[in-house]
């Protein structure tokens, strides 16, 4: 479902929505919200759909309005995040940037090994996020169906 740009900012920018209605794959999240975003902080537990759990933190350190969100993570990854808002035909594009990395042994150790099922992981939690942000954003009241476990979207920005 297409959303606006200046709706999909209101929403995602605004103090009363809940993560988690809309991220079925986010367990837990602690939002703390400023008044200008930047500094507002999230601790956030995060299930993978291929078994196991990721908590970080997330800090906002740039903003520009209706344009551009920077984050800073900390905890089991650490790194940053850019989310670039666009409007486009029929809706808005956002294009997500991350540049993290682990910081768990296991999954350093492992990463050469299960690397792509760590990516799959990423893809379906990305993905079941977006399904959830247009559902939100279409008025179905927050509510997610359970996902699919062979989601695959194609990469790069997507529209909401």
């Amino acid at each position: 479902m297409a959303a606006p740009l200046d709706e999909t900012w209101t929403f995602l920018a605004s103090p009363g929505q809940r993560w988690v209605d809309w991220w079925p794959s986010l367990e837990t999240a602690d939002v703390g919200w400023t008044a200008d975003l930047v500094g507002s902080t999230a601790t956030c537990t995060w299930r993978s759909p291929v078994g196991y759990r990721l908590t970080f933190a997330l800090t906002v350190t740039g903003v520009e309005p209706g344009r551009l969100v920077v984050l800073a993570a900390d905890g089991d990854l650490t790194g940053t995040s850019t989310v670039a808002f666009g409007a486009e035909p029929g809706g808005t594009r956002l294009d997500i940037e991350l540049r993290v990395v682990t910081t768990r042994t296991w999954m350093n150790a492992a990463g050469p090994l299960l690397g792509p099922l760590f990516r799959y992981g990423h893809r379906v939690v990305m993905s079941r996020g977006e399904r959830g942000l247009r559902r939100v954003l279409a008025g179905a009241g927050g509510s997610t169906e359970p996902p699919s476990p062979d989601d695959r979207p194609s990469g790069g920005g997507r529209a909401v």
